[in-house]
This record gives structure tokens, C-alpha cells and sequence, in this order.
């Protein structure tokens, strides 16, 4: 089932593209599994150790079903998985804060900081979005118009309008919004994702 997310109320929607993540870190970037219910331990020991790390967080409603009243929390977007920059000897000590599982290496760079921006960048705006457990492959589109203009993704048709998938590839998982057609236009795939280029379908 997807994971339905929704940005909490007081934090104010940003214009243009949030860079979340610096370009001139030295090190390499990895991906932490972490232990149940250890992301944001694990951030907070990694800022602790001046270890660059990302945890995309997403606000969550839920309802007591005894009270009835409503509670609303920060939330891994990934549930179990932190980003994170360093060198070997800080890859190493992450792994000594004893709250990773295992760490996944990272083969194209780039592709993963360019997916992880416009994960921000939606977390930035004021909308509803979903997490879905795999990746939908079609063609890559851009929305032009409203709070979410110049996000990029795979587009799908759903139920008479445009899905737009921004994919975190290493995780196997995948962003979703939903948009007006009208609001979408074609594009050529990125260069960090030259293999959707054959799959690519006309957006009408």
C-alpha cells in the first residue's frame, strides 16, 4: 500500500528549486539501511560526528482511536534508509554508531543527488504526495505551471490525469504527485537516466 504523506501546515511553501544537498562535498555519497526505527537517531549521531547526512522527513496526521484526537509527527519519507557524504573514515564511523544494518554503495553520484533534490524540492511545497513500492517507467515530463512547476519525473496516466514519478533508484522506490495534463510538458530524459530514453511515450 502507499505511504500518503502531507506537508504540516506551518511550514510555508518555498519558491524555486531547493538545493538540499551541496555539490562540492568531497566525499562520496552512501546509502544507510538503518535498524528499526533508527533514522533519526542515526542522523543526529552522523551530524554529531560532522558526518553531511539527509533524511527526507514528511509530516503524518494520525487519530487515537480511544481519544480520537489527532497527533502529528515527523516522519521518514524512506522509512530505514539515511544519506549520507564522507570518506572511508567517515563511512566507517557511521557503521561504528552501531544504528546501520548495512550500507548500500552508491554507483552513479550524480543520478542520486539529482533524484534526492527533487525529492526536497517537493517536500518544500504544500502538497499531498505519495511513496509507492517500485519504480513506474514512462516518459519524462516537467510541470509547467503552480506550486509544483519545475519538478521533473517519469509521467504515467492515471484516472484522466499525469502521475509524475521522481525515483530514488538505489531505494527501488519512487515519489508520486498528481497533476493536470495540461500542466505537464515533454522532455528529454536526464543524462543520469539515458535508459528511459527508449521507453518514452508521447504525452497528449
Amino acid at each position: 500500500m502507499p505511504q500518503r504523506n502531507q506537508k504540516p501546515s506551518d511550514e510555508p511553501a518555498q519558491p524555486g528549486v531547493l538545493v538540499a544537498l551541496p555539490a562540492d562535498l568531497a566525499g562520496r555519497w552512501y546509502v544507510a539501511h538503518t535498524r528499526a526505527r533508527n533514522e533519526k537517531l542515526l542522523a543526529k549521531e552522523l551530524t554529531r560526528l560532522s558526518i553531511f547526512n539527509y533524511l527526507p522527513l514528511a509530516g503524518r496526521e494520525t487519530r487515537s482511536p480511544a481519544t480520537r484526537r489527532i497527533s502529528r509527527s515527523m516522519v521518514p519519507v524512506f522509512p530505514g534508509y539515511v544519506f549520507f557524504n564522507g570518506q572511508e573514515e567517515q563511512r566507517y564511523l557511521a557503521l561504528r554508531t552501531n544504528r546501520i544494518a548495512h550500507v548500500l554503495e552508491v554507483a552513479d553520484q550524480e543520478q542520486l543527488v539529482a533524484e534526492l533534490r527533487h525529492v526536497q524540492l517537493l517536500l518544500s511545497r504544500d502538497h499531498e504526495f505519495f511513496v509507492m513500492p517500485r519504480i513506474q517507467v514512462g516518459s519524462w515530463g516537467r510541470i509547467t505551471a503552480g506550486a509544483l512547476a519545475g519538478l521533473e519525473g517519469v509521467v504515467t496516466r492515471w484516472l484522466g490525469r499525469f502521475r509524475l514519478t521522481m525515483n530514488v533508484t538505489i531505494l527501488g522506490q519512487s515519489v508520486n504527485v498528481e497533476v493536470d495534463g495540461h500542466n505537464v510538458e515533454a522532455i528529454d530524459p536526464p543524462a543520469y537516466a539515458a535508459e528511459y530514453h527508449d521507453s518514452r511515450v508521447r504525452i497528449r
